[in-house]
Order: C-alpha cells, then sequence, then structure tokens
C-alpha cells in the first residue's frame, strides 16, 4: 500500500510487539522509538488514513520519531491496545474514553475538534446521536418502528449503541432488542448509512458529524432521510495519549494538534473532517456523558 509511504508509516496488527524502550533501569517514563497511533473505526480504515497524511507528517517532524498506525477492528480494540501499552496516541469515542480511563486514570485526553455547521452538524465541539430513516419509507415517528430492523454501530459507541441503550429506551419504555423486531451492529457509521441506504435496514442511530459527512460527499442528500430522534449535545471524540510517556514526549505530541502553526500545517486534515480547528480539552469535558452512560437505563415513557 502506498498511502503515506512518504512519511515512514507503518500499518501494524494491534497486536504488535511495543516499541523498544530506554532500559528499565535508566527510565522513569517512557519514551517509544516509533508513536503507536490508534482510530476507533467510524469510517474504512484506508480513507481514515489518507486523511490523516498531514497529521502523520506533522507528528513525525515534531516528535522525531515515525507513526505506526495500528489497525482496530472494534472500539474495544483501541482500549485493549491503550491499556496493555501498544498504543501511545488514539482517537476515542467518549464513552470508549470513559471505559479507557476506568482501566488507567493516566490516560489522558487534550485535544478534540470543533466542527463546522451543517444540515445535520452542530457547530462546535459537540456533535448528537440521531435515528433516522429514510424518507421515503412509510415511518413518520418513533411509534411506527415497532418491530423494524434497526442499526446500531458498534457496542462501544457513544451515539450508535451506548447512548441509544441509555436514553432512547425510555421513549419506548422496554429494550432495544424488545421494541424493534431486528436489532444488528454495522461496525461503523459509514456502514450504518450503507446498510440504511441499501435497504438493509430500516432504521438507524448515526452520529450527526457522519451523517454531514454522507452529505458532504453526495451519498445522502438533504432530503434523503428523516430524524426521528436526537440526543442532547455529545463532546466531540478526545485524541488521548499515555500518562506514562515522558512528559517532553506528550508536550510534542500535543503540539502536533495544538501549536500555533497547526491550522495551517492540518488545514486539508481540518477540510476532510468538516472542522474548523482542534482545541484543548480535558477530562472535565467528558463529566456529564460520564454520569449519564453510568446511570441506569429509564423504565418508561
Amino acid at each position: 500500500m502506498k498511502i503515506l509511504s512518504r512519511f515512514l508509516l507503518i500499518i501494524a496488527a494491534l497486536g504488535a510487539s511495543p516499541a523498544v524502550l530506554l532500559p528499565a533501569h535508566a527510565q522513569t517514563c517512557e519514551s517509544p522509538t516509533v508513536i503507536r497511533y490508534a482510530m476507533v473505526p467510524l469510517r474504512e480504515i484506508e480513507l481514515d488514513l489518507r486523511r490523516r497524511e498531514s497529521l502523520f507528517k506533522r507528528m513525525t517532524e515534531l516528535t522525531g520519531r515515525p507513526v505506526e498506525v495500528v489497525r482496530a477492528t472494534s472500539y474495544r480494540s483501541v482500549v485493549e491496545g491503550l491499556l496493555r501499552g501498544a498504543v501511545d496516541v488514539a482517537e476515542l469515542g467518549p464513552a470508549t474514553y470513559i471505559e479507557a480511563t476506568k482501566g488507567d486514570r493516566q490516560i489522558t485526553a487534550f485535544a478534540t475538534t470543533e466542527r463546522v455547521e451543517g444540515v445535520y452538524q452542530l457547530r462546535g465541539a459537540h456533535y448528537q446521536s440521531m435515528l433516522v430513516v429514510l424518507a421515503k419509507s412509510d415511518f413518520s415517528d418513533i411509534d411506527t418502528l415497532k418491530g423494524t430492523r434497526l442499526a446500531l454501530t458498534d457496542p462501544g459507541s457513544t451515539s450508535g449503541a451506548m447512548l441509544p441503550r441509555k436514553q432512547f429506551v425510555g421513549r419506548v419504555g422496554m429494550p432495544l432488542e424488545s421494541y424493534f423486531g431486528a436489532v444488528s451492529y454495522s461496525g461503523s457509521h459509514a456502514r450504518s448509512v450503507q446498510a440504511l441506504v441499501s435497504g438493509a435496514v430500516d432504521a438507524a442511530f448515526i452520529a450527526s458529524a457522519q451523517l454531514e459527512e454522507a452529505h458532504l460527499a453526495g451519498k445522502l442528500r438533504k432530503n434523503d432521510v428523516r430524524v426521528l430522534w436526537t440526543s442532547g449535545p455529545i463532546p466531540n471524540d478526545p485524541t488521548v495519549y499515555r500518562g506514562q510517556l515522558c512528559e517532553a514526549l506528550k508536550r510534542r505530541i500535543a503540539e502536533v494538534f495544538l501549536g500555533e502553526d497547526a491550522g495551517t500545517a492540518l488545514r486539508d486534515y481540518m477540510a476532510a473532517m468538516n472542522a474548523e480547528r482542534f482545541v484543548a480539552v480535558d477530562d472535565s469535558l467528558y463529566a456529564g456523558i460520564r454520569e449519564v452512560l453510568e446511570a441506569p437505563p429509564p423504565t418508561g415513557r
């Protein structure tokens, strides 16, 4: 594969051996010889890699280390990589971040994106979960969906599974599997869009940001879908690093996203992500969603 070959990118399996570190007796923190980078699977990996060419190039330049992309097959696999030290920097969903910090409180959220307002997407550092159907279908409201086929994304997805199971069930008064005739996991938001458009499912919970991407890519016109339910604002996906990394390296990694010239250096990436810029974040941004996800689900309408 030729993607990013100029930037010394290595494609690795999640089970790859850790990067070489300083001798144990000489280190008080970790300084890997490569930056192992992973992303929760929102869309196809090849597209994700092409979009991040400028990001990986800048990371190599500022850290002096090549980037090794760790291919993740699920949200959970990214968490596992972080917890066992096989991933150094990762893009997580909010729920995945919360799960990861339960296993290692040193995992640190430091950056996220502010997105451009669009047909489905809020402007700023938040997005929403949306239950959508095709506009040409006979499904006019939530009550008409009883017994139909529903697509979720991944069990670890905030907007594509976990929030619907926590909040939407209060609207229908029963678990999703009891209300819908069939509930399946597509594996990503992009695949949920495909399943809906192809008629493989009748409805899907999809993140507003990914609906916006599908709209901008011409896969969904403005009037192709009908939104039947929308969650409250969800903080955008955090980029994190392991707290065990040396402080100087963590500062350089943060500068990749938040440095004064990041907007210029990452202009192509920002445009591809329909975002305006990266902004600094910390754990406090995710306190509200943590409370929602850790609360028992509502039991009635």
